[in-house]
């Protein structure tokens, strides 16, 4: 076994009975993911509400708002139910069994057809009020269509056209025609990943920083208590205390991030996509975060020193990056400077991997993950050297 490697081996060995390193790398960002799963269930990104109908109509205008519109609304995740009349609506939306209430009055159908003046009454909850904009929304277009089947049907009247005694059959022919102008939707792939993987990956990359600096942190505690300088007495160069430092991080780190995704996937649903394409985001992840916190010892002068440096960078580059909300909410600026952190481009390769495909979507993303590491690694190198190492 060559010295890197044992002076790894004795490391792991060492964290392993260590029991705030588990609770940094593997309890805690478990926990926290469990938590924001809980408060953001996976069903949340699905719109859902409930909608009560009150007809106090039943005329032929009133049965095509309820049978048209409203009830297509089923395949959506948006239910509907009957009440019977508005005080009943009122009851089930401040109740909470119900996020909004539509009342259409007594004598609605032959107001329209009457080329007057009609209204419906929309009660939403103060608690709900995109399901309230939704039900608007439909009602709005509905009433759009109907302000159009009016306009011809006056339009055709006026000029005396065909059927111009008839406004019942002008009004149905006005219906029956082809809209003039249609929307074709091109659907893009889904690359936003569910809230229960999204929290999960978001944590799994936050606390990696805690795992990484176990293996590097250890050099300053060697350097304290003298076990470094012996270790560099014997025929072991200090590059090779060095990689072997850096080594326990990469395992520590890696074997974090794998416990955390199959344990999500396991008891959250989480779906992080293909398993080769999920290995490089977190091989080159860990490789990023091992080089950023060895990049922090070459620049502090005691174990808790460099503990609270890492915290404070993580933290930073977490926010930065996105871990506690989607960088989709974030203003402009901030998505760009999030793109010189490894949680963006973490996540954003989860996101990918929720399209289905395979490692080549990720690639990318793990481009910029191995260069972070890299150059970091590189520089925490020749620093720590310089910094740490005994002269």
């Amino acid at each position: 076994m060559s010295p890197a490697l044992a002076i790894a081996a004795r490391d792991l060995r060492q964290k392993v009975r260590d029991r705030s390193a588990i609770i940094l790398s593997v309890v805690a960002p478990l926990m926290l993911a469990f938590l924001f799963s809980a408060m953001l269930p996976a069903g949340s990104d699905v719109f859902k509400a409930t909608y009560a109908v009150v007809d106090l109509d039943g005329g032929p205008i009133a049965r095509a708002l309820v049978d048209g519109p409203l009830a297509g609304l089923g395949p959506s995740g948006i239910t509907v139910v009957a009440a019977v009349n508005e005080a009943e609506a009122r009851g089930r939306v401040t109740g909470g069994s119900a996020q909004a209430a539509i009342v259409i009055p007594a004598g609605f159908s032959a107001a329209v057809q009457s080329g007057q003046q009609a209204h419906v009454t929309i009660v939403g909850s103060v608690n709900a009020t995109i399901a309230t904009q939704v039900l608007q929304s439909i009602v709005s277009s509905f009433g759009s269509s109907v302000a159009g089947v009016q306009l011809a049907v006056a339009t055709v009247t006026a000029a005396g056209g065909t059927g111009a005694g008839d406004p019942a059959s002008i009004a149905r022919e006005a219906q029956a025609m082809a809209a003039p102008v249609t929307i074709a939707t091109a659907s893009t792939t889904d690359r936003l990943a569910a809230s229960n993987t999204y929290y999960a990956a978001s944590m799994a990359v936050l606390f990696v920083f805690f795992a990484a600096q176990f293996g590097v942190v250890s050099l300053l505690g060697e350097r304290r208590a003298g076990t470094l300088a012996r270790m560099l007495a014997s025929p072991i160069s200090a590059r090779t205390v060095l990689l072997g430092k850096l080594l326990v991080s990469i395992v520590l780190g890696a074997v974090s991030m794998t416990i955390i995704a199959v344990a999500t996937t396991l008891l959250l649903g989480a779906r992080w996509g293909d398993p080769l394409a999920v290995a490089a985001l977190i091989l080159t992840t860990v490789l990023a975060a091992s080089g950023i916190a060895l990049v922090i010892v070459g620049f502090a002068r005691t174990e808790d020193q460099a503990a609270g440096l890492t915290a404070i960078v993580a933290m930073v580059l977490a926010v930065l990056g996105g871990s506690f909300f989607p960088l989709s909410q974030a203003p402009a600026a901030l998505a760009t400077l999030s793109l010189a952190t490894p949680h963006a481009w973490f996540l954003r390769g989860i996101g990918d991997l929720a399209s289905g495909e395979g490692i080549a979507v990720v690639l990318p993303s793990v481009a910029v993950l191995g260069l972070l590491g890299v150059v970091t690694c590189a520089i925490g190198l020749v620093r720590a050297e310089r910094a740490v190492i005994p002269r």
